[in-house]
């Protein structure tokens, strides 16, 4: 991978700092970034609002004769969509970072080091976990614990990027939305009309989503954290052990909450092979 990303661009600098209304001289990186955080919230709360009548418009009659719960949870996709672009593209500027990059000779950068444009992604992914948390508390109902979980962990690893601890380390894991958009694609196939979309492309999306949902949140998942932990314990004592031990336990239950998701995707592939009828699962 690392002759891949040798070639991505390298972002130091936050355009956003300079239209931060107050503090002048923030003390730490949640002041510094906090109208970004707000932001990333407001647009994404917007983008659900704005779906309905859009939704409306575009879809007509397989949208507004969906039950309430499914409408929102529709509008609740179509925000993750939108995400999950975003999320992939500011990304990138991140994975060739010297405090990346570098970080088998130097772990302690790859563990501590930030950047204000690495700040700027964590102030983003923050803004979007929030709103995340938010509908899943609000709409308990429909997506359950799992859901709210996820959301709450994600949240808390990267508010820790913003300590900053492990702020190099965005890419690695916010790579896990390449799957997300076959996520959505699925979800939309099996509540819109048959027709709506091909079989052929249904079809080539749910191939599409295990591969990706395997390789992306499941084997460099797990191969993930094992780097993460090893640049934690090169570099124990360094930092307050509640962060390291927070932050791997929290990527562990994901990645367990991963696997149980992909094998619930995997029975309802089967069960769609053998012609018979299932629920697909939402992931996150």
């Amino acid at each position: 991978m690392s002759f891949i990303t040798s070639k991505f661009p390298v972002f130091n600098e936050d355009p956003f700092l300079q239209y931060r209304p107050f503090p002048e001289n923030p003390t730490n990186f949640f002041a510094g970034h906090w109208h970004e955080i707000l932001g990333a919230f407001v647009f994404y709360y917007g983008t659900q609002i704005i779906s309905a009548p859009v939704s409306a418009h575009y879809f007509g009659k397989p949208y507004t004769s969906l039950p309430p719960k499914i409408k929102v949870n529709f509008d609740i996709h179509v925000v993750s969509m939108i995400q999950c672009v975003i999320s992939i593209a500011i990304l990138i500027p991140m994975w060739n970072h010297p405090n990346w990059a570098n970080r088998v000779e130097d772990p302690t950068s790859s563990i501590v080091g930030s950047s204000d444009y690495g700040s700027l992604v964590s102030a983003l992914t923050v803004g979007y976990f929030i709103w995340d948390v938010v509908v899943c508390l609000q709409h308990f109902s429909v997506f359950g614990v799992g859901f709210l979980f996820h959301a709450f962990a994600a949240l808390y690893v990267f508010c820790c990027c913003l300590v900053p601890f492990c702020q190099p380390w965005i890419p690695a894991f916010l790579i896990f939305e390449l799957s997300t958009p076959f996520v959505n694609f699925n979800w939309f196939a099996s509540r819109l009309p048959a027709g709506t979309f091909s079989d052929k492309s249904i079809l080539i999306n749910g191939l599409c989503l295990l591969i990706t949902f395997f390789s992306v949140r499941i084997v460099w998942g797990l191969y993930a954290v094992t780097l993460v932990a090893t640049d934690m314990f090169a570099t124990w004592g360094e930092t307050p052990l509640f962060f390291p031990i927070t932050i791997l336990s929290f990527n562990i239950l994901l990645d367990l909450l991963n696997i149980f998701w992909f094998y619930k995707m995997v029975a309802i592939a089967k069960k769609k092979v053998f012609g018979k009828k299932s629920k697909p699962v939402k992931a996150e």
